[in-house]
């Protein structure tokens, strides 16, 4: 009898410090508590292709080729990274990033074009079959990708973004240049004129760095600022704008070389992670919970089957 009470006293104590864990687990969960705690992200690549497209919203060429661009793009993984940069005239996803960039490729700009790892495509808007054999044509010009170790780390409103890059070919002339892209774009109605109401891979801010560390060139530019870092590391931090949800945003990381001239520039390696994938110290928040819990609530069948 007096087993029995205590194995009773004992269950009901364990019952109630599962209650007790559980609360103080969820409780403390970033998703209540984002604002005190790092959330970070990590990926290693090198090997994407980069995809990169001028389109328009007033473009109604454009609008026949963007509607379907998220399935071809989730269709291939991390085969390719599109890049949608918004022409910056009388488009209101465009900036200064679309002329800075695409200059390298051309002079006089036609709606829609798209270049894999620097080189266009044929003219027009392409079906998946001629993005397909453009991207396979980019897979076998690539020789030596650049391994790419990118880290993402968010706190409050500021994203600290490292790159570590290995297995560098050509370096002596390179330049590492940070992109953030946004998904999920709307278009208000009244400015809506191609008929595609949300735009998906849109850059908004672009970050240069030269491989000596040095600053090149950057958009917006008072929400970049280069942080110290080791060879062959490299350190932003980024201030997210009002208005931006983190998880509508994609961080592309891509490794170029050029020439003395500016010219024949040739993507060495590019990765991307998008933040609103699970991150890092979600999946172990996630994990933990769940391994307590099912701990706990092993005690009491052990306490019983001792009986």
């Amino acid at each position: 009898m007096k087993g029995s009470t205590l194995g009773s006293l004992v269950m009901a104590l364990a019952h109630r410090f599962i209650i007790f864990i559980i609360a103080f687990l969820f409780l403390s969960h970033p998703g209540t508590a984002q604002n005190d705690d790092n959330t970070n992200w990590t990926e290693k690549g090198g090997y994407s292709v980069v995809m990169e497209q001028y389109t328009a919203t007033w473009c109604d060429v454009c609008a026949s080729v963007d509607s379907w661009m998220p399935r071809y793009t989730e269709a291939n993984g991390n085969r390719v990274i599109r890049v949608a940069f918004h022409d910056s005239i009388d488009d209101p996803l465009g900036t200064e990033i679309t002329d800075y960039r695409l200059a390298k490729y051309s002079d006089t700009l036609v709606a829609p074009s798209f270049w894999f790892d620097g080189k266009i495509t044929s003219g027009g808007a392409p079906d998946t079959t001629t993005l397909h054999r453009s991207l396979l044509s980019a897979e076998n010009n690539r020789r030596g990708d650049t391994d790419i170790n990118l880290n993402v780390s968010l706190k409050f409103n500021e994203l600290i973004i490292t790159a570590q890059l290995s297995k560098l070919n050509n370096t002596e002339n390179s330049k590492i240049l940070f992109m953030i892209l946004e998904d999920n774009v709307i278009i208000t109605e009244n400015i809506n004129s191609n008929g595609i109401k949300v735009h998906n891979d849109v850059v908004f801010a672009y970050n240069e760095i030269h491989n000596n560390h040095s600053h090149e060139w950057s958009h917006p530019r008072d929400s970049w600022a280069i942080m110290p870092s080791m060879e062959n590391e490299f350190i932003s931090k980024f201030l997210i704008p009002e208005g931006k949800s983190f998880e509508d945003i994609e961080i592309v990381v891509i490794h170029e070389s050029f020439s003395t001239n500016g010219s024949n520039s040739k993507i060495l390696g590019a990765v991307s992670i998008h933040l609103g994938n699970e991150s890092t110290i979600d999946k172990m928040n996630i994990f933990i919970p769940f391994l307590v819990i099912l701990c706990v609530s092993a005690l009491p069948i052990l306490i019983q089957s001792r009986r």
